[in-house]
């Protein structure tokens, strides 16, 4: 995918196998590797696969739909990354020749793997970034950017949050955000940006459909929001609005959320002075319970001061369920309806027949046809890790293939917004066209903003 083979077969140039090393391989990682494969043999571009992790068997059995893969996979069992890191001399061979480095384990190791590629000259790809580091804290900056200046020496492209939200949430922003800058009206002001997202399911059991200790680390955090340039903290489930999503009965309730969303948006367009992140659903409400019943305490346990409250909750929860028992939950029944949502208001306002008028400007996307993944390779995929990982991989995808075409368009630290402002408008038409094709649906809508 970085170079074209020179071999010329009936006067055309077959595109150079194309190899991908992951970092762990969990509910995410296994159906963004799935994906990754869809794509590279619709574009006809060989593909090979090298994964890291812990466990070999328990990486193959989250790909239990999806065995026809296996020749192209070195499953490669670890105990810990670091000596590919350290690029010791067993991993060179499996290295060797890696066009894209994906971090599918914690964004910890974001900055470790892209040290590794740049010395091996490889792109990367990671679907978080760690929010609550001290670098991260004190700068507000996402860590990676510290690496943007190396990569773009080397002409290497380092994709950070990429996934459905962020990554394609923020590309849809941006997108329209462009356009807009592009207007050449002066008197044009974008006033602000709220993103609401839904997680919402409905099932005859509790069911996680990401990890249990993610979600309390990130909804009971106090949670930020950007209002006229400043940042504010609020307490967590505080300022709650209400929001209708498409395909919806009624609102739902949402809360603000301290998410990468934020703080990549108030990087890539400085001048808008307000912007939020929004959430939730089903998932959201029973976080909410718990931190409301006080369980999510950093009180000590009478009589046990070694443990807290939270502790003995952490302890007791339930985990995410394996593929497997989620595909059963969803051919049994247990699982009746799941939503993922995201829609992102847009507030602009002009001058227009001599008077100011605002108007709300929204773009969005909705995945509601969780159902269908039944006898597909992602059977077993919950409904956000699902498009979690179709989203991160045709936004890389599209990026790498662009970077085929031609290496000076991307380079550096890159977001969905980043990719939005460089892609092409028909790399761009064709990213619209393969998100709906895995059931990823948009829309947009404008309406004048007196109306709300």
């Amino acid at each position: 995918m970085a170079d074209v083979q020179a071999t010329v077969t009936g006067g055309t140039a077959r595109p150079k196998a194309a190899k991908v090393v992951f970092f762990g391989l969990g509910a995410v990682g296994s159906a963004l590797l799935i994906c990754l494969s869809e794509l590279a043999e619709r574009d006809g571009v060989p593909i090979r696969f090298v994964v890291y992790v812990r466990s070999p068997e328990a990486a193959r059995d989250a790909l239990f739909h999806a065995e026809r893969l296996f020749d192209r996979i070195d499953f490669i069992g670890l105990a810990e990354f670091d000596p590919v890191f350290a690029l010791e001399a067993r991993h060179e061979a499996e290295l060797s020749g890696a066009t894209l480095l994906v971090n599918a384990a914690l964004p910890r190791l974001n900055g470790p793997i892209m040290e590794l590629a740049l010395q091996i000259g490889a792109h990367t790809l990671d679907l978080a970034s760690d929010m609550y580091d001290a670098e991260t804290e004190r700068t507000l900056t996402f860590s990676q950017y510290r690496f943007d200046q190396p990569f773009r020496e080397k002409g290497l492209v380092a994709l950070i949050n990429m996934g459905i939200s962020p990554g394609v949430t923020n590309y849809l922003i941006g997108r329209r955000l462009h356009e807009l800058r592009k207007a050449e009206r002066k008197d044009l002001e974008i006033e602000s940006v709220d993103l609401f997202l839904l997680e919402d399911i409905d099932s005859d059991s509790i069911v996680f459909s990401w990890s249990p200790i993610v979600a309390l680390e990130e909804l009971a955090q106090r949670p930020r929001i950007l209002y006229k340039g400043r940042m504010q903290v609020l307490e967590p489930f505080s300022e709650a609005r209400e929001y209708l999503f498409p395909h919806e009965p009624g609102p739902c309730r949402q809360y603000p959320l301290y998410q990468e969303e934020l703080l990549s948006l108030r990087r890539s367009f400085p001048e808008i002075d307000t912007i939020a992140v929004y959430t939730g659903g089903s998932e959201v409400e029973l976080v909410k319970a718990l931190y409301q019943l006080n369980l999510l305490s950093k009180r000590s346990l009478p009589n046990q001061p070694e443990l807290t409250v939270e502790g003995l909750v952490r302890a007791i929860l339930p985990g995410m369920n394996k593929p497997r028992r989620i595909e059963e939950y969803l051919r049994n029944g247990v699982i009746h309806r799941a939503h993922f949502a995201a829609a992102a208001e847009i507030r602009v306002s002009e001058t227009v027949r001599n008077e100011r008028q605002t108007v709300i400007e929204t773009v969005g996307l909705s995945y509601l046809r969780y159902r269908e993944l039944l006898g597909s390779p992602y059977a077993g995929a919950t409904y956000i890790s699902y498009p979690t990982a179709v989203g991160a991989a045709i936004l890389a995808w599209h990026a790498l293939e662009t970077d085929r075409g031609d290496p000076s368009v991307l380079n550096g630290v890159l977001t969905g917004e980043d990719l939005a402002r460089l892609l092409s408008r028909a790399r761009a038409d064709a990213i619209r066209r393969d998100l709906v094709a895995w059931d990823i649906d948009l829309f947009e809508s404008l309406r004048d903003a007196s109306e709300t």
